[in-house]
């Protein structure tokens, strides 16, 4: 967990495709920037998995206004929208794998990390993607 790198959300899907492929899936298809749609879309075996990826701050490309990161407000936001787009891609795939996946991030974690446990109840992964590239699911 760090609070000194802040990974931006493109940064978070490219460090999460690299685990993924290490450890057998197959990458589908992905989005970055402003594009609409499932961040990481994978597959192995039978088994497809659909991501929303957050990040700890805009990309260089974003339209928003820059700040060096998110805050707490806009972390909940994020997270709050993410988990509306996984419910929503559950129910209309209820066989495939859906996750959410933010940067494990000091200031994330504070937000919004006694609550990612929670979703293993709602049938959603949760990944923490650190800068080094190692990833950690709850």
């Amino acid at each position: 967990m760090t609070d000194i790198i802040k990974l931006t959300e493109d940064e978070t899907v490219h460090l999460l495709m690299t685990h993924l492929i290490k450890e057998g899936w197959v990458i589908d298809s992905h989005c970055l920037g402003q594009k609409r749609g499932c961040d990481i879309t994978a597959l192995k075996d039978k088994l497809k998995l659909l991501i929303e990826v957050k990040g700890a701050k805009a990309g260089e490309k974003s339209p928003t206004k820059k700040k060096d990161k998110f805050d707490s407000g806009q972390i909940k936001t994020h997270f709050g929208r993410a988990l509306v787009k996984v419910l929503e891609d559950k129910l209309m795939n209820p066989d495939y794998i859906v996750a959410i996946a933010h940067p494990d991030d000091l200031e994330i974690r504070k937000a919004i990390g006694r609550i990612t446990p929670a979703l293993k109840n709602m049938g959603i992964k949760h990944f923490w993607v650190s800068p080094d590239g190692s990833v950690i699911e709850d």
